[in-house]
């Protein structure tokens, strides 16, 4: 339910806003509402102190699994950014949710999701987008509605908070950037980066915090 409540609110209310955006900032925004949970919301919680880090990795992978059904219903052109975005996303899952296959396989299946990742960056970073002050404002907007979705639905459900906030309102930013880049070309990625970062200083303060 808490993956579930995330979506229904977050992705209409995205597809709403989207329509009074320009095109890149639009495309943005989507990648950002259609991706799954940061796919490190198990390790930051562990990091941070929290005590449900197992309930944070179920509920990534129940993003993971809605993220895919819900980009699959989306037409589009399959890049090499989202190629590699899911080969980072696939890869991050099995090492956290397979434990058995994660001890043998672990070495290749780190360098898979690393290499993944690390080419989804690459790209869009030489693709010089355009990040300005409307960028960030949609950015850090798109942040404080999908924490305050998934914190309000932890809440009433009797969850734990933190890993719900973990889990389910954050969204991965290389999935995000290879999902916004594959409908609106590379200045559509300046959304997902600013949220990157918005997330990364979020994370970095919280595990700081506890050491």
């Amino acid at each position: 339910m808490l993956v579930v409540a995330s979506y229904a609110a977050t992705v209409p209310l995205a597809f709403a806003v989207s329509e009074r955006l320009d095109p890149a900032t639009s495309a943005g925004l989507l990648g950002l509402a259609l991706a799954p949970g940061a796919l490190l919301a198990p390790a930051v919680v562990n990091a941070a102190g929290g005590r449900r880090a197992d309930m944070a990795g179920a509920l990534l992978l129940g993003t993971v699994i809605l993220s895919f059904v819900l980009v699959a219903t989306r037409p589009g052109e399959i890049t090499l950014a989202l190629t590699a975005a899911q080969a980072f996303a696939v890869a991050s899952v099995v090492a956290g949710a397979l434990p058995t296959v994660r001890d043998r396989l672990l070495v290749p299946l780190r360098w898979a999701g690393h290499a993944g990742g690390l080419a989804v960056i690459v790209l869009a970073a030489a693709s010089t987008p355009r990040v300005d002050a409307g960028t960030v404002a949609v950015a850090l907007a798109a942040v404080a509605v999908l924490l305050g979705v998934a914190g309000t639905a932890a809440l009433v459900l009797g969850r734990d908070v933190f890993s719900a906030l973990a889990a389910t309102g954050t969204r991965d930013p290389i999935v995000a950037i290879a999902l916004a880049w594959s409908s609106g070309g590379a200045d559509a990625t300046g959304v997902p980066l600013a949220s990157a970062v918005i997330l990364g200083i979020v994370a970095g303060a919280l595990v700081v915090r506890r050491r």
